[in-house]
This record gives C-alpha cells, sequence and structure tokens, in this order.
C-alpha cells in the first residue's frame, strides 16, 4: 500500500501522542506507598535494629531534639524489646532504612490517618486499643493522632497529609483566647487554642456575654471533653450530660425526692434542654430569660393568666429548677403563692 507524505506524518502524529500519554501517565503515577507499621516491623530481625547512634549519623538533631520530648523517657529503657525503643521504635528498624533510604522507613507526613494511627498504637494499645479510637468523632473525621500531637518538640512536621494546619498558637489571626496555660505534654499548642483551629463555632460561643471560663484559662476542653477515652477511661457509651455537668455543679446532682425531668435524665437532652454548654447572651447560660425557656415544655402554663410578663423563677413561686426535696411543683418552702 502507498502511503503519501500526509500519512506518514499523521501516522509519526499519532505514535507521538501515544508515547507522550504513555509518558506522562508514567510520570505521574503516585509514588510507592510505603510500608505500613505492621508490614515492616513484622519483616525485621533483632539484628536489624541499630540503636540511636546510627540515626544520628544521618540525623543529628532531630535525635538530639528527641531527647527532650516526653516520649524519651518512655522509650529509652533498656528493658524494652528492640522494636519499642528510640527512634526505632516509632519509625521502624535502622538497618532496613538504610538498605532503602526512601521506601523502608514509617515516615509520618507519608502516611495516611490510618496508617499513622497504627503506628502509634503499637504501642498505646495498652491503654487504648483501636476499638476505643474507632469509636471517636476524631477518628471519624479522619484525623490522626499526630494532628494534635507533636512527636519531636516545636515539629509541625508530623502531620498527616492534607491536615488542618494548626497555625503558630501565637499568631493573632489564630489567637482565641487571652489567657495562656501551659500545654500539656506532647499537644502541638496549649489545650483551648489547638480545640479552637477546628472547632471555631464554639470557640467563637465563648466570646459571648456568658460563657464557662475557657478564655479565662481556669477551664479546659478536657474537663468537660474525652478526646480518645482509655481502657481505664470512667467515661463509657452512653454517659449523660448531667454526669458531665455535676463533677462541677455538684449541687444540682440530687437525687431529689421531686425530680425535674431533664435534669434526672430521664428526657430530652437533660441540662442542654436549658443551658447552653460553651457561651450564651442570657446569664446562667440559659437558652432563653422568659417564660418560652419553660413553655418548652409546660405549654398549657404559657396563657396570659398565669403570672404574665414575669419568668417562672423570678416570680418566686419555682425556686428549686433542678429538684425539690419538699414540693413536687418545685415551690418554695413557705409552699408557694
Amino acid at each position: 500500500m502507498k502511503m503519501t507524505t500526509n500519512s506518514i506524518f499523521t501516522v509519526f502524529g499519532i505514535a507521538a501522542l501515544l508515547y507522550g500519554v504513555a509518558h506522562s501517565s508514567e510520570m505521574s503515577a503516585p509514588p510507592i506507598k510505603p510500608h505500613a507499621a505492621a508490614d515492616l516491623f513484622a519483616r525485621a530481625h533483632p539484628d536489624d535494629f541499630t540503636g540511636d547512634k546510627s540515626c544520628a549519623e544521618c540525623h543529628p538533631s532531630t535525635v538530639n531534639e528527641f531527647a527532650a520530648s516526653p516520649h524519651a523517657a518512655f522509650m529509652q529503657d533498656p528493658k524494652l524489646p528492640v522494636e519499642q525503643r528510640g527512634c526505632e521504635g516509632c519509625h521502624g528498624p535502622g538497618k532496613i532504612h538504610q538498605a532503602d533510604k526512601d521506601a523502608q522507613v514509617i515516615s509520618f507526613t507519608k502516611m495516611t490517618p490510618a496508617e499513622s494511627n497504627a503506628a502509634c498504637l503499637r504501642c498505646h494499645a495498652q491503654t487504648m486499643s483501636e476499638s476505643h479510637w474507632k469509636r471517636t468523632e476524631h477518628a471519624r473525621a479522619g484525623l490522626a493522632c499526630v494532628t494534635c500531637h507533636q512527636i519531636h518538640p516545636s515539629d509541625e512536621k508530623t502531620r498527616e497529609p492534607n491536615a488542618p494546619n494548626k497555625g503558630d498558637v501565637t499568631d493573632a489571626k489564630t489567637n482565641f483566647f487571652v489567657a495562656r496555660r501551659s500545654p500539656k505534654a506532647m499537644l502541638k499548642s496549649e489545650e483551648a487554642q489547638l480545640c479552637a483551629q477546628c472547632h471555631a463555632t464554639q470557640a467563637a460561643e465563648f466570646k459571648q456575654a456568658f460563657h464557662h471560663p475557657v478564655p479565662e484559662g481556669r477551664v479546659v476542653c478536657s474537663d468537660c471533653h474525652t478526646p480518645h477515652p482509655s481502657k481505664d477511661s470512667k467515661v463509657r457509651a452512653g454517659v449523660t450530660y448531667k454526669e458531665k455537668c455535676v463533677t462541677c455543679h455538684n449541687e444540682k446532682a440530687g437525687p431529689f425526692v421531686f425530680e425535674h425531668d431533664p435534669v434526672a435524665g430521664s428526657s430530652g437532652t437533660g441540662c442542654l434542654e436549658c443551658h447552653r454548654p460553651h457561651g450564651a447572651n442570657n446569664p446562667m447560660l440559659l437558652v432563653a430569660t422568659t417564660r418560652g425557656l419553660c413553655g418548652q415544655c409546660h405549654t398549657d402554663k404559657l396563657a396570659s393568666s398565669h403570672h404574665p410578663g414575669q419568668t417562672c423563677w423570678s416570680a418566686g413561686c419555682h425556686v428549686s429548677t433542678h429538684g425539690s426535696n419538699i414540693n413536687p411543683d418545685f415551690l418554695d418552702q413557705s409552699g408557694g403563692r
């Protein structure tokens, strides 16, 4: 078959295009997935662990910095198995890494949150199992331990890919609270400030006229919230808001002879039926200050003839709003009016 000049150029053009597509696909192919922690440790032999001194030959500043971290006190115990000591306890056996520096190492900046968490739980499973972690909101949101916790002091690089940028705690743009408390060990910044980076809505509520004293530094998020329950934690599934609130407001705990249903936890959301947990523009963090607050449940008492213009408690009648040992209608001790 006789081919014209144009057809020859057409053939070469198609071939070049196909080569370009194939070459482009090869160049843009995703990098080799790093070995999962469990797989890397499973393949290692005892003599594959060479100790921190070999790590310091290439990473001197990182090794020296790690010595000042809270982890170091637990990972330098000579009684520990070699796979749980020093740098190699987190990053894997040094000898295998030296043979293939790019792939044969546990790098928290290249791992998915699931892989990163699995690496941490190798040691922390003693206090928090994988099932404990997976049932938390943080786990369901796809976060990793290193989203909030730092491995090396002042090291922001140990964060999973695409994690929210926590920023500098001293940066005015991320400065949610005036009060400063010393950061807890292993957290990337002061606790309330760290939580506020993701929970901006709740942080804004603390700026309302009445709020729990988080901005003043007298309360922190973990006083009420448990970011990751442990095996020994007293927090359990189905814990009520009342059980949380009365750890500070124990005078509201009861038991009372006559209990208010929301306080007793037998209806609705308990304390949150009437109170906002973070902040409100009403005294006592109330959802409302008018008769409408009680009228959410007691609709039959909203008639204009029932003490119009006054709140149920300021009228001097129902003074024991959380519960009473005297009157089933929570009236004052004299029997009310």
